[in-house]
């Protein structure tokens, strides 16, 4: 089996096999595809494939390039989507071979963490990845934002509008949101294509009195079980709480066409403290997000620095990527932090998995603890400081 990038020519054949692999709405005319490849080559140069014995493609990937936010630190990532395998060739560890290839592919690359969606959680812990992200979602009547007036300064953003100013409150909303994807022009240009007139997606900005942009909303409309319509925020953020309550009160402006919010919010925000009423209010945490560490000593590097001096030694298993496993030691003062792979006794033991939940602050070490995989032996307290429990964001699709 052979394992390489693809060419732009093989690239309509990965399309193919998602009409093939992805159960969902009924596929476009892939034939037609066949007669003009040229015009299906997007994102070939990042697509990976398994070929077999006769040449055919019979699993692919993709590896979308990011910068996501990690303590506030661009840090380069690796999104993995599109993960296919034909019926006739699963149970040949292709994925694992192509896994095996994108692992070493990404680390030459600098990338520091690896995020997928997962079809199955089991499936993909073999390859080194771990659930990381629970996001927040709210659904309250609309009634209940009655205390919040309705604003000036609203204005419609067209879907060809520009884009600098919505990143202006993003890059306020998402300072100490892990995860949060860092936006260019391309992703703002991706994220405002959005027509009400053909889609129900809707999209607007507020401005404050001082002319300044203090909060945007992306939000699609939505049928609900209850026969009545949903407002389903896909995004809101806001630079002050100013901007957020101005929001608030633009969407209870929008009572006469909806019933219900539907919120994904971030988690430092009270949303029972929000509405009039906080029993109307129900509360999902969806599991969402895998992450991986791919580099190690980078992924550590990131840490913030304990206000008090001090030092912990880590001993890592990484049963898909060998050559991470190993002892690291992590050490920190006056506001740096180095680390690195040194001997030593281990003051605490992991696997991959959970030191990617630690090093983004899903987990404390005390939560660790129930994990299977995780012994400490000392250094409680270090551990404590080192790996709090942070605020993660993330609403983009790949």
């Amino acid at each position: 089996m052979e394992i390489r990038k693809l060419k732009p020519e093989e690239n309509v054949y990965r399309k193919l096999m998602g009409s093939i692999c992805f159960v969902g709405n009924p596929p476009e005319d892939g034939y037609a595809w066949l007669e003009n490849p040229q015009d299906h080559t997007q994102d070939y140069d990042i697509a990976w494939g398994a070929f077999n014995e006769t040449g055919q493609l019979v699993s692919g990937m993709v590896v979308y390039p990011a910068q996501l936010l990690i303590n506030d630190t661009p840090t380069k990532a690796g999104l993995i989507g599109y993960v296919t395998t034909l019926p006739e060739a699963r149970n040949s560890s292709s994925v694992r071979k192509i896994f095996e290839k994108v692992m070493i592919n990404m680390y030459e690359d600098g990338v520091v963490y690896s995020l997928l969606y997962p079809f199955s959680y089991k499936f993909y812990r073999k390859f080194g990845y771990e659930h990381a992200y629970l996001r927040n979602r709210a659904t309250f009547p609309i009634s209940e934002l009655s205390h919040y007036p309705y604003p000036d300064g609203v204005k419609a953003h067209g879907k060809d509008g520009p884009w600098a100013d919505f990143a202006k409150v993003y890059e306020v909303f998402s300072k100490g949101k892990t995860l949060a994807m860092v936006r260019g022009e391309k992703q703002w240009q991706n994220m405002l294509n959005r027509d009400p007139h053909k889609n129900r997606e809707f999209t607007y900005i507020h401005y404050n009195t001082q002319s300044q942009p203090d909060s945007y909303i992306l939000y699609n409309y939505k049928r609900n079980n209850k026969n009545s319509n949903t407002l389903q925020i896909h995004e809101l953020a806001w630079t002050s709480k100013a901007g957020l309550e101005a929001m608030l009160g633009f969407i209870h402006g929008m009572r006469s066409e909806y019933a219900e919010v539907s919120w994904v919010f971030p988690s430092s925000v009270d949303v029972h403290g929000i509405v009039g009423e906080a029993w109307s209010v129900e509360i999902a945490r969806d599991t969402m997000i895998m992450n991986r560490t791919v580099n190690i000593p980078a992924a550590l590097d990131l840490l913030k620095p304990p206000s008090a001096a001090g030092s912990v030694t880590i001993k890592v298993t990484d049963k898909f990527v060998e050559t991470n496993t190993g002892t690291y030691k992590v050490t920190w003062e006056a506001g740096s932090l180095n680390a690195e792979k040194a001997n030593g006794t281990p003051d605490m033991e992991v696997n991959v998995e959970t030191l990617v939940q630690l090093t983004t602050g899903y987990l404390t070490p005390a939560q660790a603890l129930y994990r299977q995989d995780v012994v400490i032996h000392s250094k409680m307290q270090e551990l404590t400081a080192l790996f709090p429990i942070q605020e993660h964001y993330l609403i983009e699709g790949f």
